[in-house]
């Protein structure tokens, strides 16, 4: 693993300078040298310098902002903290963009249900603190977005309460329509107070909903987007997208194609990605919107991946990545893949994989080298545990074993022990460690930018736990190889429609000391190892 690391210093800094010149397509493959094999023997890894993407494709990297990194010593993570932790973020483990949680003013912990869109909440920071975050963001190279939740507001929102007023005095008043009220209970409606007064409300009775039909609403929303993109961010994730319009599926895909369009027409680059917490066919119709989203149906302790990963078949899997990647192109030729594992709302990985570093690293990997833009979750690096109740699923980063500077409070609610969890400041010297690993997959994409771009065709391997796939791009062609069992597999590369020519430009290790090794067109692929073919 450490010479995978040395070899990729090399390589990227060579990337980095193809890049102003050419583009991101202009990375070479990777070098092993006498050299790097011996340089491996040092205690401590070479810092890796990963090129920034120069298109909208990235690595995101999703931040629970009050759980991450606290700057000033009051408990509570903060905008401030963010951007202390860019270089970790940037050049430590090698993401290249940022989702940030709602950072907006709102009476929880959580911050989804806000009281005023264009502010910040004071335990956070201010807005200063987040044009100074997304300003030297930008100079790493890092992509900012935020959470936009307009499905909802807070109750304690000024829209709400004047509403509630004027209804309650016999008034008339435009925010009346802001919301959706009746004087009749309703399913999904919630009784304010003791009064006759019933509020759609889908979430909770402190979330009432926003009515988006409403233009006054809509004029609302395109003034919130236009204020946060105007203030540094790149574009947003679209909260609760399903709950916009629960029973119109067609509706649902019709404001957010509105939302999107008004997005870029504040910013012609804006990236809107979109929660669809639903079926696949739900998901494909939503991509005509031209958002993108989730990547739901792979997700998650039930979704293609991990069953996939657990039933050690590659074949299923490399045939359903295909025939997803095609299925949303087809609904939109610009479409990228947003793959996942889990977030806020989900348990973290470490758990479902019972803390095998191996699965975690293989499940990585497998998720990282998709087709598109991934999101990791904060702490998914370190092997961080979370399940339960969402407060579990949000606990405090783990940057040192020792707490101190930065540590912040559990959530309220947040009882999850992470005592057995390596933290960021051990694994950063450990080559084997999980966030050396997570680094390395992301090195590598850096080196191949069509793992992230290409076309992608599943390719037949002589055994079904190899999960083999193509990415072709600007006229190149590489072939990736995975092995999802815990023995090794020896594939013939012809047999696959791999042309002769071909050459290891690269592997990864998720287990063992053992490398792939190509003799003629016989690649020996050992437990769990991925490698990287080219043709010359």
């Amino acid at each position: 693993m450490r010479a995978r690391r040395i070899a990729a210093a090399v390589t990227a800094l060579l990337a980095a300078v193809a890049l102003t010149s050419c583009g991101s397509s202009g990375a070479p493959e990777a070098l092993r040298s006498p050299a790097a094999s011996a340089a491996s023997a040092r205690p401590t890894p070479a810092p890796v310098a990963v090129p920034a993407s120069s298109d909208a494709y990235r690595n995101y990297y999703e931040i629970f902002v009050g759980s991450f990194y606290d700057s000033n010593g009051d408990g509570v993570g903060d905008l401030a903290g963010v951007t202390e932790k860019l270089s970790y973020i940037r050049d430590d483990l090698g993401a290249d963009g940022i989702w940030l949680t709602p950072i907006s003013p709102s009476p929880s912990y959580h911050k989804y249900d806000i009281t005023d869109f264009e502010g910040v909440d004071p335990s956070f920071g201010t807005l200063a603190d987040f044009e100074a975050l997304t300003a030297a963001a930008h100079r790493k190279g890092i992509r900012v977005l935020l959470d936009l939740v307009v499905q909802h507001t807070s109750s304690q929102h000024p829209w709400f309460k004047k509403a509630v007023a004027a209804l309650q005095a016999g008034e008339s008043s435009p925010y009346i329509d802001y919301y959706r009220f009746a004087r009749t209970p309703e399913p999904g409606y919630a009784q304010y107070g003791s009064t006759n007064i019933y509020y759609s409300a889908a979430f909770s009775p402190d979330m009432p909903d926003l009515n988006l039909d409403d233009p006054a609403v809509r004029t609302e929303i395109a003034g919130i987007v236009k204020f946060w993109l105007g203030k540094g961010a790149d574009g947003f994730r679209l909260d609760a997208t399903t709950s916009y319009y629960p029973h119109d599926q067609a509706a649902a895909a019709k404001f957010i194609d509105w939302l999107t369009k008004t997005s870029r027409a504040a910013d012609p680059d804006a990236y809107v990605v979109g929660e669809a917490w639903t079926d696949a066919s739900t998901l494909t119709s939503y991509y005509a919107s031209g958002a993108d989203f989730f990547n739901y149906p792979f997700a998650l302790v039930d979704g293609t991946i991990n069953a996939d990963l657990r039933a050690k078949d590659g074949t299923a899997l490399a045939a359903a990545t295909q025939q997803w990647n095609q299925t949303i192109h087809a609904a939109n030729p610009d479409a990228m893949d947003a793959p996942f594992i889990s977030n806020h709302d989900n348990p973290r990985p470490a758990g479902y994989l019972l803390r095998k570093l191996p699965a975690e690293k293989l499940t990585a990997a497998t998720y990282l080298l998709m087709p598109g833009s991934p999101f990791l979750y904060y702490g998914e690096e370190i092997g961080m545990l979370g399940a339960g109740t969402d407060p579990n699923k949000r606990m405090p980063m783990v940057w040192s074993a020792r707490g101190g500077t930065g540590t912040t409070k559990a959530p309220p609610g947040g009882t999850y022990d992470e005592s057995a969890v390596v933290p960021v400041d051990h694994q950063l010297t450990d080559p084997n460690s999980l966030l050396s690993f997570y680094h390395d997959v992301l090195a590598l994409k850096a080196q191949y930018p069509g793992i992230a771009r290409g076309n992608y065709t599943a390719l037949q391997a002589g055994d079904k736990a190899v999960l083999a796939f193509s990415d072709a791009y600007q006229g190149t062609t590489i072939y990736v190889l995975e092995n999802l069992d815990t023995s090794s597999h020896t594939e013939h590369l012809a047999a696959m429609g791999i042309p002769s020519g071909a050459k290891l430009a690269d592997y990864l290790l998720t287990s063992g000391s053992k490398k792939p090794t190509l003799s003629g067109h016989r690649l020996t692929l050992p437990a769990g190892a991925i490698a990287v073919i080219r043709v010359h």
